[in-house]
C-alpha cells in the first residue's frame, strides 16, 4: 500500500490507483484466514496513536486528527490507507425546542456556522465541507452539497425579518423581546473524540458570534445517545455512516420516526416533506426515486431540521506485518475483505489487533445504537445480500440468489422479494441455518416495532419460508428500496427469538455468555472484558470457509 504522505487528495488519487491493480473476486473470497480478533479498548486517542507506532494493535481505524494521520504516516511499522466514504458529520437540532422550533432559526444557524473554516482549521484538507443531507460522495446528492452558506450578515437580516431582534451585546432576541434561551450542545468527551470535541467548541464560538448564546457541554457516548433518543437537548453534534442510499433521508426525517430510539433524532414534522419523503421510500423505480429524492433534499434545505457541517475521508492504519490486506479508493485496509485474506507476513498465525475507541457497553442487537457496539456485532450478524468493495453494486450474501418482482395491478400492486439461501449454511453454533429462521427475525422486528430496525420491517404484510432454503417477502405497496431493506437485517436463530421476552432489556451475555449471541457471520464473540478487550473468534461454520476447502480439492 501507498504511504499518506502529505495531502489527503495525492492518497486519494494513489489509493484509486492501486485499487485498479486489486486481483480478487469478492465473490470467491475465501476465509476468514484470521483466527481470532482482538479488539483492545483503547479511548485515549494519543494512546491508541502510541500503540500503534509500537506495535502494539495492528489496525486503527478512523484516524481524525491530521497531525495523528501525520505522525503515523512517518512509522516504518504501518502503511496508511484512505478512502472517500459516506460518513456525513451534522450540527442536530431539535426542532420542538423554542427556538429551534421556527426554521428561519434553524437557517439562521446554518448560515452563521462557518464550516470551511472550521474543516480547514481541524482537518487540514482530510475531509470536506458540505450542505447537503447526503454525503457528495453519493451519487444522489444534490449539486448545492459544497456550496459554502457562510454569511452571518445574511443570517441577521433573517432573523430580524423573522421578527427577532439584538439587544446591545449583540444576543438574539425573541420577537416579544425576552433573550432567546441559552443552550447546550451535546459533545462526546475530547479523550475520547477529540477532533469531535473541538469541532463543538468552535461551531459554538461560530453561533455566539451570531447572538445565540452556547455552550458545549461533554458527556459519555453512550449517555449523550441516550438523551438524544429521549429528545432531551437542544443543539449536539453527531456523525452518520450513510449507506448508498438517499432513503435514509425517509429514518432520519420523517416524522413517523420520531420515536424513542428512532433516528428522526431532531424530532422534524413537515407535512411537505413526508410527503417527498413516502414518495422516496416508495418510489417505484429509479426515475421516480430520483425526483422525490431532489425534492425532499429542497425541502431540507428550506426546513433545516439539522445543519451538514462536512464528510470525512476514512482514514486507518494497518500493521505492514499483515499481508494480503485490500483498500480500495472505495474502502480503508481495516474491511471485512482484509480480515478474510490478511495472514501474517511471517511465522503462525496469530491474533490480530485493532483498537476499540470506547466500551461498546450494549451488545443487545435491539438496542444498540453506537459505532462501538456495532463494530463487535457486525462481525457476529451477516445479511442476505453483501456490497462489492470494488463497484459497490449488490452481491449475493447468505442468499446466492434473489428475485424481485411486482404482483398485483394498481392499488393492489405491491412488491415481492424471494431470496434462495446458500445451501449448508449454519449458524456459528453449528445449528442449520434456515429460511424459517429469517422469517422469524421479520417476524420478530415487527412484531415488537424494534425502533432501529422497524423502517425495515414496517411495510412486510408477510414473511414466508417455502422450504428449508426459500424465504419470500411481500410487502406493501411497491418499492425500489425494499430490496436493500429486507436483506440488511441481522437475521438471528428462531430459538433465539423464542427465549427473548424483553427485547428492551434482554443481555445476551448475561443469559447464557457469549453464545447467546448467535449469528451468520465470520466471528462469534468470545469474552468481553469491560475497560480492557473484546475477544472474537472465528466462526468455524462460516460459509466462506467452505470456498476455502472447495479451492483445496
Amino acid at each position: 500500500m501507498k504511504k499518506l504522505l502529505c495531502a489527503a487528495l495525492l492518497a486519494l488519487c494513489c489509493s484509486a490507483a492501486q485499487a485498479a491493480g486489486i486481483d480478487f473476486d469478492p465473490e470467491t473470497v475465501s476465509g476468514p484466514s484470521v483466527e481470532k480478533i482482538c479488539m483492545v479498548i483503547v479511548a485515549n486517542a494519543d494512546s491508541q496513536v502510541l500503540a500503534a507506532e509500537k506495535g502494539e494493535i495492528d489496525v486503527l481505524s478512523d484516524i481524525a486528527r491530521p497531525s495523528d494521520i501525520n505522525r503515523l504516516s512517518a512509522s516504518p511499522r504501518l502503511d496508511m490507507s484512505l478512502a472517500r466514504g459516506f460518513h456525513a458529520f451534522f450540527l442536530l437540532m431539535n426542532n420542538q425546542t423554542p427556538p429551534l422550533n421556527d426554521p428561519a432559526v434553524r437557517r439562521a444557524a446554518a448560515m452563521s456556522t462557518d464550516r470551511n473554516s472550521m474543516v480547514r482549521n481541524i482537518y487540514q484538507g482530510y475531509c470536506e465541507p458540505i450542505n447537503s443531507w447526503l454525503p457528495p460522495v453519493s451519487p444522489w446528492a444534490s449539486a448545492e452539497g459544497t456550496r459554502n452558506i457562510f454569511d452571518r450578515a445574511a443570517a441577521r437580516e433573517l432573523l430580524l425579518s423573522a421578527g427577532y431582534r439584538f439587544n446591545y451585546a449583540g444576543r438574539l432576541l425573541m420577537p416579544d423581546g425576552s433573550p432567546v434561551p441559552a443552550v447546550k450542545l451535546l459533545a462526546p468527551l475530547a479523550r475520547v473524540a477529540p477532533t469531535t470535541a473541538e469541532m463543538a467548541e468552535q461551531i459554538a464560538a461560530s453561533l455566539n458570534a451570531s447572538g445565540f448564546d452556547v455552550e458545549v457541554e461533554p458527556m459519555d457516548f453512550s449517555a449523550m445517545i441516550a438523551r438524544l433518543d429521549r429528545k432531551d437537548y437542544s443543539l449536539a453534534v453527531l456523525a452518520w455512516s450513510m449507506g448508498r442510499n438517499p432513503d435514509s433521508l425517509y429514518s432520519f426525517y420523517h416524522s413517523s420516526m420520531d420515536v424513542p430510539g428512532g433516528y428522526n433524532m431532531t424530532g422534524i414534522h413537515d407535512a411537505s416533506l413526508d410527503a417527498a419523503l413516502e414518495r422516496l421510500r416508495y418510489a417505484p423505480d429509479k426515475e421516480s426515486a430520483e425526483k422525490a429524492s431532489a425534492e425532499a433534499q429542497r425541502l431540507l434545505a428550506e426546513l433545516v431540521p439539522s445543519v451538514p457541517i462536512y464528510s470525512r475521508f476514512s482514514v486507518a492504519a494497518f500493521s505492514n506485518q499483515w499481508k494480503n490486506v485490500i483498500s480500495t479508493e472505495k474502502i480503508t485496509a481495516d474491511n471485512m475483505w482484509t480480515l478474510m485474506r490478511a495472514v501474517p507476513r511471517e511465522g503462525p498465525m496469530r491474533p490480530l489487533t485493532m483498537a476499540l475507541a470506547e466500551e461498546p457497553r450494549s451488545l443487545n442487537p435491539f438496542t444498540a445504537s453506537s459505532a462501538y457496539s456495532w463494530q463487535v456485532l457486525g462481525q457476529v450478524y451477516e445479511g442476505l445480500i453483501g456490497t462489492n468493495p470494488l463497484t459497490l453494486e449488490d452481491m449475493p450474501g447468505l442468499a446466492e440468489s434473489w428475485n424481485v418482482a411486482v404482483e398485483g395491478a394498481g392499488k393492489d400492486a405491491h412488491t415481492a422479494l424471494t431470496f434462495r439461501l446458500r445451501p449448508g449454511l449454519k449458524w456459528n453454533d453449528g445449528s442449520p441455518l434456515t429460511a424459517n429462521d429469517l422469517k422469524a427475525t421479520i417476524d420478530f422486528l415487527k412484531k415488537n416495532q424494534i425502533p432501529r430496525f422497524y423502517d425495515a420491517v414496517k411495510n412486510v404484510a408477510a414473511a414466508e419460508a417455502l422450504d428449508e432454503r426459500e424465504l419470500k417477502v411481500t410487502m406493501t405497496g411497491v418499492s425500489y428500496w425494499y430490496l436493500d431493506n429486507v436483506a440488511g437485517l441481522p437475521y438471528m436463530p428462531e430459538r433465539v427469538l423464542k427465549g427473548v421476552s424483553d427485547w428492551q432489556n434482554w443481555d445476551p451475555l448475561g443469559s447464557g455468555g457469549p453464545s447467546a449471541l448467535v449469528g451468520a457471520g465470520p466471528f462469534a464473540l468470545e469474552e468481553y472484558r469491560p475497560g480492557e478487550y473484546v475477544m472474537m473468534t472465528r466462526n468455524p461454520h462460516y460459509w466462506r470457509l467452505s470456498l476455502k476447502e472447495a479451492k483445496a480439492r
